[in-house]
């Protein structure tokens, strides 16, 4: 038997048809990791300077699709596929898949930019999603010829949380028209699909290809079944905090609680053995291509123990009230767990070029995740700890996050090399094209049965126009005719002065750097939420600080806020502000109005 060391540097031949299949498959996954860390670099433009040409939400939307439905699907099936299935005839219904995947995420990554959700992007996203089941079907069946291990219960419960995942989507339309889409069912549908999507269906994707690693280098991980079902049940009860984001009951923290326990215990059982084995403990590898494993394995390592501190309800509400926790953490498991762990397993398997110039690009997005990652929770912890903003944070941050796009630029060009095929390949390619020839027609009756489904759930979603699923809740025009200027909550008068209190304003800008930021600038461009320009113009200032103070009740009852709320999609967090420091913010948002626009509280009098 093999030693670790050699066993885990070793990279197998790929058959003529997996490689046939799986340059055109990592091809474009790469692409649209491409094209995925670009917008998120516009994002985090919108921080520095001024971008004329997109919305901020419609730049995240496509960000948010081509990470998860583009990069993040085609890696982990396309290693799902070339890992199980070796069948040259059931490949070539792969790579029909493979086609009508590319094309709705291309027509998504074209469509978001400019429309947000509307017709056209969610004519695409449709189609992406059944064509999602098209492939659950075929792997199910394809995995069901091989015996059961911990690795293929893995794999198959990951199938199952995609399409659990997709319940959510299917849920949204329904929601929005019966309850509207400030209901919190609405906000639970779309956190179901996240939630299910990165916990399941990626990280179970990801713990059964290294089981199914391990499996075939003559190692094992020994979990039984009963490990399993933990696995199981705290990915369920880890929902709860995703619940608790737009519905805040104490008892949500505790079921969360429980799950995370549970997750650690079933992560360890694990991940332990797979690092005995792999890399002696925690030793550091030195092969580069094992560097990006351990890398992957590591970042689950972290996630499991970020989420076991958010045993304190408090410690929880931070953790989704401070957007840099948020993104770091999904991309604690998008980058660092899904990118690095299946990638590593790619470029194992020769689905990955894994020359020089493509290493390279593979340690310079290393660079940029751990330097991003480093930045966004130390921030989040410095906004935590109330210490304020590392200088400069938004342009160090935008200088870390363009290596994400340099890094890809040369892993995707290493990709465009031809492989060296001898006689015999050359003639199973030349069969495989025969038939793929032969099943146009095939492939083009599937083609308009998944478009067919895509616009029945399109229609379910309410597409059509950038409004598509803009919903009003029943009383909404007798809350609109009953709205009180001031808002709802205890602040029902505010003394202002004739000019700007200075100590007072450099109080509330400290308050405002602290805990809005994130979200909001101080010019009239949105980012998450509006901008502040002009607010003391357009808002009473007991309704401004009530909606900082009262953010829930303010939510649920005032319909300005509620409409702002149908706007941006994204609920505010309750920050706990106090009315004193509320004061503060208004007198800063005073002084940024009038430096701005000439005027302030215009709405006041």
């Amino acid at each position: 038997m093999k030693t670790a060391p050699e066993l885990i540097s070793q990279k197998p031949t790929a058959s003529p048809i997996e490689r046939q299949l799986a340059k055109p498959w990592m091809f474009w996954a790469v692409f649209f990791f491409l094209m995925a860390s670009l917008f998120g670099l516009l994002m985090r433009y919108f921080h520095i300077g001024e971008v004329n040409f997109f919305e901020y939400k419609h730049v995240l939307h496509t960000h948010s699709h081509l990470a998860l439905l583009g990069w993040g699907y085609l890696l982990v099936t396309g290693a799902l596929v070339f890992t199980f299935v070796k069948d040259a005839k059931r490949l070539l219904t792969y790579k029909v898949i493979l086609g009508i995947s590319v094309l709705s995420t291309l027509g998504m990554m074209l469509s978001f930019p400019f429309q947000g959700y509307g017709l056209y992007s969610i004519t695409f996203s449709s189609l992406h999603l059944i064509t999602s089941y098209f492939f659950a079907f075929f792997f199910l069946q394809d995995l069901s010829r091989h015996k059961e291990t911990t690795a293929t219960r893995l794999v198959r419960f990951s199938i199952i949380w995609m399409l659990v995942s997709s319940l959510g989507l299917w849920a949204i339309g329904p929601v929005g028209a019966l309850l509207g889409r400030l209901h919190p069912l609405y906000f639970m549908s779309v956190q179901w699909f996240l939630h299910f999507q990165l916990n399941g269906w990626f990280v179970y994707g990801f713990l059964g290809l290294l089981a199914a690693y391990l499996l075939k280098n003559g190692w094992r991980i020994p979990v039984s079944k009963k490990s399993e079902w933990i696995l199981h049940l705290s990915l369920f009860l880890t929902y709860a905090l995703a619940v608790s984001w737009s519905t805040p009951i104490k008892a949500l923290f505790f079921i969360n609680a429980a799950g995370v326990i549970l997750q650690v215990i079933a992560y360890s059982r694990i991940l332990d053995p797979a690092f005995i084995q792999l890399f002696q403990g925690l030793k550091f590898p030195k092969n580069w291509i094992d560097r990006m494993l351990y890398i992957g394995m590591m970042s689950l390592v972290a996630k499991a123990l970020i989420q076991a501190a958010l045993i304190i309800p408090d410690v929880a509400t931070i953790a989704y009230t401070i957007r840099m926790y948020v993104i770091g953490f999904v991309h604690l498991v998008m980058l660092g767990s899904i990118t690095f762990g299946i990638g590593a397993f790619a470029l194992k398997n020769n689905w990955l070029a894994t020359d020089r110039f493509s290493g390279l690009g593979w340690h310079f997005l290393a660079l940029a995740f751990l330097a991003s990652e480093i930045l966004l929770l130390g921030q989040g912890t410095l906004l935590w700890a109330q210490l304020g903003f590392i200088p400069h944070f938004p342009l160090i941050l935008f200088t870390a996050s363009s290596l994400f796009p340099f890094g890809l630029l040369l892993i995707w060009v290493g990709l465009w090399r031809k492989p060296a095929f001898n006689e015999t390949e050359i003639t199973i390619e030349n069969t495989i094209k025969t038939q793929l020839h032969k099943n146009t027609k095939t492939m083009k009756s599937t083609m308009i049965m998944t478009m067919g489904a895509a616009l029945l759930l399109m229609a379910s979603c309410g597409g059509g126009g950038e409004n598509q699923g803009t919903y009003t809740p029943p009383s909404a025009e007798e809350k609109v005719k009953e709205a009180d200027p001031k808002g709802v909550g205890e602040i029902k008068s505010v003394e202002l002065g004739a000019t700007v209190d200075e100590a007072l304003a450099e109080k509330g800008k400290a308050i405002l750097d602290l805990k809005c930021t994130a979200c909001h600038q101080l010019n009239d461009k949105r980012l998450v939420g509006p901008g502040f320009q002009g607010v003391t113009n357009r808002r009473r200032p007991e309704w401004i600080m009530n909606m900082i103070t009262n953010v829930d009740v303010m939510l649920d009852e005032d319909p300005t806020a509620q409409a702002l709320l149908e706007e941006c999609l994204t609920r505010m967090p309750n920050q706990n502000i106090s009315k004193e420091e509320a004061r503060h913010i208004l007198e800063f948002m005073r002084k940024n109005d009038l430096e701005k626009t000439g005027s302030m509280d215009a709405a006041a009098q």
